[in-house]
């Protein structure tokens, strides 16, 4: 498994995280992927803020 976490502004549409996994089923490497992108919401502070072009922001309550 390898992840990749970008930091810094991130524009719309663009890949914030990637997530590579390899397992003899299929369903093994869905499992690992889907734990590891839950845990890194839970532990990280990732996709916390917004900027609009307007000027106004929003962040995510408690960050």
């Amino acid at each position: 498994m390898a992840v990749v976490h970008r930091t810094g502004m991130v524009a719309l549409g663009e890949v914030a995280v990637a997530i590579v996994t390899a397992s003899p089923h299929r369903s093994a490497a869905y499992d690992a992927s889907r734990y590891v992108i839950e845990e890194l919401k839970q532990r990280l502070p990732i996709w916390k803020r917004e900027r609009f072009t307007d000027g106004t922001e929003w962040k995510r309550p408690g960050a």
